[in-house]
């Protein structure tokens, strides 16, 4: 009866005659396999598609525009283990479509295997990878939101479960801009993918919002990160861009960071705001970089340097932070003109910079490698003391040679004031909590 109903679907396709420049073919209300129609379309033209449900998976192995029609909500439900969407040749464009795709597997709500292919304004809610892109280039992915809806059976759900909201391989200079992406493993993975530019979108609930593996040429670029373990993770890479973004909250996990470089080199690191993260800044394994004029606020830790050399660090501001840096085996570092609100300087002359050095002891981090258990000391008197008695091979200490006495411009917390209330309630409980116990102590002698 099912293959009598589609037999009848595909007699009252309509097609509109090609007009001058691109056809356009248009979808009656009456439901019709949509597969059908693209497979009917030529190439160049466009599917205007109404409101409804269709059923998935598709695939497009021709140049075609697929429309959905005003926002009337027009929906590709995908129950099987195929992508919901693939695309394999170039120059095709989708543009207002949901995506729900709610199944657990290992191919992606998105396939794309075509070059300059634009993804925009698309709802993408998905069990699997949102947007896969294999040798995939010179694409564009616009004001599209991914969402992780999969449901794990008889087990507690794990982060490995979820696939990442948009995953590169081998694919080169796309664009992606605008799109908010919430809950899935990592945000953004690019592998083998060069001079991909990531602009202006928002990443929560993540492992890692933005995810560099071995790219050169890749741009991070005023985007805002939330509550992820790690905003940005930049590993393996060269010639890397990362500016202007916001990175707040990344502090649930003992290995959270605003910005983490690990073995990247000739990289820019500027003008970020990294606030309220375990550590702001972490540079390992990483050489000849540029970290310049961010602000780092309220983090546990400001900067770590782990056999950090020859890098550019200047003109940044750390403030409200637990500790300010931290450093070990990192050495021919320049660092000059950073604002630690931790250091109380001396300017004779007046120019606004300290006339002694602000050198970050390494103390603390050597012992944490020799004896891990040790970090449940971190910042308490008798760990204090010990690091301000060290004073072993000093000259190869991190140094910034002249600090400032001031921050440079207005220092800005971004996180709400709840925040930092519900921050100051907390302490203050674990205080009064202390003070009970020392009174208690104090009654019983």
């Amino acid at each position: 009866m099912r293959v009598v109903q589609q037999l009848i679907c595909v007699f009252i396709l309509i097609v509109i005659p090609t007009m001058i420049g691109a056809g356009i073919v248009e979808a009656e209300e009456t439901p019709s396999p949509l597969q059908v129609l693209i497979n009917e379309a030529h190439a160049g033209d466009i599917l205007h598609i109404p409101a409804g449900t269709y059923e998935g998976p598709l695939v497009i192995d021709k140049p075609l525009q697929l429309v959905a029609e005003t926002e009337a909500g027009t929906m590709i439900r995908n129950t099987s283990n195929k992508p919901a969407l693939q695309i394999n040749a170039n120059n095709v464009s989708i543009v207002g479509l949901t995506i729900l795709d709610e199944t657990i597997k290992k191919q992606p709500s998105i396939l794309v295997q075509a070059n300059d292919v634009l993804l925009d304004d698309l709802q993408i809610r998905t069990g699997s990878f949102g947007i896969k892109m294999r040798k995939a280039n010179n694409g564009k992915v616009l004001n599209t939101r991914i969402d992780w809806v999969g449901v794990v059976q008889n087990r507690p759900l794990k982060l490995s479960d979820k696939g990442n909201g948009i995953d590169l391989y081998e694919s080169h200079g796309n664009y992606f801009a605008g799109n908010r992406i919430s809950s899935m493993h990592d945000g953004i993975y690019m592998e083998n993918s060069d001079r991909n530019i990531i602009e202006d979108n928002q990443f929560e609930l993540l492992r890692y919002g933005v995810h560099c593996m071995y790219t050169k040429g890749t741009v991070i670029r005023n985007n805002i990160g939330n509550l992820n373990i790690t905003g940005a993770m930049i590993m393996a890479v060269r010639d890397v861009e990362v500016s202007g973004n916001q990175f707040t909250k990344q502090s649930e996990n003992v290995n959270s960071q605003g910005i983490l470089l690990f073995d990247a080199h000739h990289t820019t690191i500027s003008g970020n705001h990294v606030e309220g993260n375990r550590v702001g800044l972490y540079v390992e394994q990483s050489t000849n970089n540029k970290i310049e004029d961010n602000a780092v606020i309220g983090n546990f830790i400001g900067i770590q340097l782990l056999d950090a050399e020859d890098n550019d660090i200047h003109e940044n501001q750390f403030a409200g932070n637990v500790a300010s840096a931290e450093a070990r085996n990192s050495i021919g570092n320049q660092l000059e003109a950073n604002y630690w609100d931790s250091f109380q300087g001396i300017d004779t002359n007046g120019d606004g910079k300290s006339d002694t050095a602000y050198a970050i002891n390494p103390f603390f981090q050597s012992l944490v490698k020799a004896r891990p258990g040790f970090q449940l000391f971190f910042q308490s008197p008798g760990m204090v003391f010990l690091e301000d008695l060290y004073q072993s091979d000093r000259q190869s200490w991190s140094t910034d040679t002249s600090p400032l006495m001031q921050p440079n411009g207005e220092l800005k917390f971004v996180l709400p004031t709840q925040t930092l209330r519900n921050s100051a309630v907390v302490g203050a409980g674990l205080l009064s909590v202390a003070f009970y116990f020392i009174y208690v102590g104090v009654r019983k002698k």
